[in-house]
């Protein structure tokens, strides 16, 4: 017996699916195919015989996962060749319950075979799944998070006390250091004058140095004396009559050792007052001519150390201090010592450089140098010792510090005492520097504090608050003041329930302080609040707000710092207002990245959206993963609905009735659609099935379905139930004109021809469909012609 040539399957899609492990891929044929697999390494091929390609099917590109995709003909056969990045771990190859051949890979990488010599050796252990933290997430790593009202007295935001660096000078005058022999040029300067030198007034003593050099009439004395003028000139603030001096006696060609004293008070005075970069450089010449034994070498290293701090040259700096073939002076070692705590400091090393200053608590010189005492006091502060930071900043504050300066100061003071006095007593303080700093960052400050005790006192004082925070944030010229002014309000509208107001801020904050200190803790209240503003916005049916506020804060989605579960009320917001393609695609994204029990819930309307966005095509594909993946799932009557009427629309009724199962779910849905499919491909037996069964359920028939329904009963010979729904059709209906034409020939089946040919007049006089009045026309005539006979 010759059965014929085999007729080919043709492959007609291919549908890919990426999970974060796996890789499932759907292949569609137009008939079921034949199928194998073979495995090698990295390469997976799958082989249709007696199969080929539609000429326009789309194969996707190779990617990071699949790198190689080989597609081949080999005489009748169909060969689909895949080459991964990394041998799959497992892999499966079958047939869906509804004839697609899905292909599911287990993705392998560069850790597999380690992973599987480890579960080899662990078989028999139970595996635990723990929900990590993400500790990226700013909500997570907020220390404010679960209670937001303690900001306001936790929160400090950084201050920027960078008090400048005060250069060490030699002893004076600094002639003093020449050798042995020329210290007779001492005798020059009057007991007055150094008596002035001890007070620091060099305003004063450098007219009576002037003085002694016009009236001195011997050359070398003179040069000395010019020195020594320059550097009182050096040591006060006259920097620019010292640089003019200095230029002038620079062109009388001195000689050594004076000319060494020279280029180092040049230098000294270059770092000081002008520009310490170059004074670096004059330093490094001048090493090279000044011998490690030299009585100046001490003070030029200490100047270099000193430069490089200032320059930020912290590997320099080190390497000068770990220098042993010099001699110091007890002053200078302790100035050393200093620069070491100095530099633990400037390179962070918080433990040793409070180790350090530690070390220096009974320095005599440590207590008169602003720039280190401050970083001491700091170094107390940030340990917690906020008696020490205090009593530290209290002498700080009576050195002469300009008011830039000494403000913040006061202001630290008063935040070092506020962690162990009661916060009412420092009100005032507060107040203080408030009004005596009034538009500086200290006064500015000071003002966020006192507002900040005052709410602690009374917490009912939010609206008072938050007009402070406001002025405060309106003035100040500080970027970091600005910004704690501005997350302050944001959190009073928090507290006062105004959500939407606090968003706002906290969305202008996050703009426009990129890089701020405050930026984290901001996006942890957003991350908070978001999920309740969209979701009381698509409750109030305000779905366009809902959407522009999610689609503003997209990153905190896409970072997965938002839980994804709150993307539901985005995607229903698409849904509502009618944007499909965005809801579907909101939908499959959420599939993508949620645990695999909680994926089967979002595939129901991401084909819901794919429907009524009309793509048909993706509802087919859906479905069919979600029948793969779902074998009996939740939702399988409700898919099964939907690709039904995808494939009804696109006219697909015979892939449609392939799919139906037997026997029908109980779903009135899917039955009515049925009895459609079988009606409009005229299985009129199976309508009549389907339709009783709906009947015997108390299904409320729409006016098609009587149709449909009575058609099939009159097709199946049925008749008496066949009237019985045509007389159910009114005049309304569409299909009145049908119903009436079947009503009249089962008259004349029952020989009431008169009856018959009423129904037919009723057709002709009040008929509006055409096809229906020309058959009725028709019957009339031949009814006349056959009485005529």
């Amino acid at each position: 017996m010759f059965d014929g040539p085999i007729m080919a399957s043709e492959l007609i899609k291919i549908t890919r699916v990426d999970n974060r492990d796996s890789i499932q891929l759907y292949f569609s044929f137009d008939r079921p195919p034949v199928f194998n697999d073979t495995a090698n390494e990295k390469r997976i091929n799958l082989i249709f015989p007696q199969s080929k390609i539609a000429p326009d099917l789309q194969i996707f590109e190779a990617d990071d996962k699949i790198v190689k995709i080989l597609s081949q003909h080999r005489g009748e056969d169909y060969i689909l060749s895949l080459f991964f990045r990394y041998k799959p771990q497992n892999y499966k190859l079958s047939k869906s319950a509804d004839e697609k051949i899905v292909l599911e890979v287990l993705l392998g990488n560069r850790f597999s075979k380690s992973y599987k010599k480890l579960a080899d050796r662990l078989k028999g252990l139970t595996i635990l799944d723990r929900n990590s933290s993400d500790y990226s997430n700013p909500y997570v790593l907020s220390p404010y998070s679960s209670d937001w009202f303690s900001f306001f007295p936790k929160y400090e935001s950084p201050v920027d006390l960078d008090i400048p660096l005060q250069f060490s000078f030699p002893p004076f005058p600094i002639i003093q250091l020449l050798p042995p022999g020329e210290k007779s040029t001492l005798q020059l300067l009057s007991p007055e004058m150094f008596k002035l030198a001890d007070q620091g007034l060099w305003a004063q003593l450098a007219p009576l140095i002037l003085n002694k050099l016009q009236t001195e009439p011997d050359t070398a004395q003179q040069n000395i004396l010019a020195l020594i003028y320059c550097e009182a000139l050096a040591r006060g603030k006259d920097f620019e009559e010292a640089f003019k001096q200095l230029d002038l006696l620079k062109e009388k060609q001195l000689e050594e050792p004076i000319e060494n004293f020279f280029l180092y008070l040049l230098a000294l005075t270059r770092a000081v007052h002008a520009d310490p970069y170059l004074a670096d450089l004059e330093f490094k010449e001048l090493e090279e001519r000044v011998s490690t034994s030299n009585p100046l070498a001490p003070y030029l290293l200490n100047s270099q150390i000193e430069t490089a701090l200032v320059t930020s040259q912290y590997s320099k700096m080190n390497k000068l201090l770990l220098r042993d073939d010099i001699g110091f002076p007890d002053q200078v070692k302790e100035i050393r010592a200093i620069r070491q705590a100095d530099y633990w400091f400037a390179i962070k090393h918080p433990v040793k450089a409070y180790v350090a200053y530690n070390l220096l608590s009974e320095s005599v010189l440590l207590p008169t140098r602003p720039y280190s005492l401050n970083r001491y006091c700091t170094t107390l502060y940030n340990n917690k010792k906020f008696e020490e930071s205090a009593e530290c900043y209290e002498q700080l504050s009576s050195l002469a510090l300009s008011e830039d300066y000494l403000g913040l100061v006061k202001y630290r003071l008063n935040m070092a005492r506020l962690k162990f006095q009661i916060g009412t007593s420092l009100v005032s303080d507060f107040t203080q520097i408030e009004n005596a700093f009034s538009g500086s960052e200290a006064g500015n400050r000071a003002a966020l504090k006192k507002n900040d005790l005052f709410l602690l006192q009374d917490n009912s004082r939010y609206n008072w608050a938050l007009k402070q925070y406001e002025a405060i944030s309106q003035k100040s010229v500080r970027r970091t003041v600005t910004e704690e002014a501005l997350f302050k309000q944001a959190l009073i509208y928090t507290l006062l329930g105004q959500n939407d107001r606090s968003i706002a801020l906290l969305q202008k904050l996050i703009r426009d302080f990129r890089q701020g200190d405050i930026k984290p803790t901001a996006q942890a209240l957003l991350i908070e609040l978001l999920p309740g503003e969209i979701k009381r916005l698509v409750d109030k049916k305000e779905y366009l707000k809902g959407l522009v506020l999610a689609k503003q804060n997209k990153e905190l989605f896409k970072k997965r710092w938002i839980d994804s579960v709150y993307l539901v009320d985005i995607a229903e917001a698409y849904q509502k207002i009618g944007i499909f393609d965005e809801a579907q695609q909101l939908y499959l994204y959420l599939i993508e990245i949620v645990p695999i029990d909680k994926k089967e819930q979002f595939y129901l309307p991401m084909i819901k959206a794919s429907f009524n966005h009309g793509n048909y095509s993706l509802v087919e594909d859906y479905a069919a993963q979600y029948t793969y993946n779902y074998p009996r799932g939740s939702f399988s009557d409700e898919i099964l609905l939907l690709r039904l009427q995808a494939l009804v629309a696109e006219g697909r009724l015979t892939e449609a009735l392939r799919i139906l199962p037997t026997p029908l779910p109980d779903h009135r849905g899917i039955i009515r659609l049925a009895g459609s499919l079988f009606y409009r491909t005229d299985n009129f037996k199976d309508c009549t099935r389907v339709y009783n069964i709906l009947s015997d359920s108390n299904y409320s028939f729409s006016p098609i379905d009587r149709i449909m329904f009575g058609e099939s009963l009159f097709r199946t010979e049925h008749f008496f139930q066949a009237e019985d729904m045509f007389l159910q059709v009114t005049s309304d209906n569409p299909f009145f004109n049908q119903s009436l034409y079947r009503l009249a020939e089962l008259e004349r089946r029952k020989g009431k021809e008169k009856n018959g040919l009423r129904f037919f007049r009723k057709i002709v006089e009040t008929g509006r469909d055409d096809r229906w009045k020309q058959y009725a026309e028709k019957e009339l005539k031949f009814s006349n012609a056959a009485s005529r006979m």
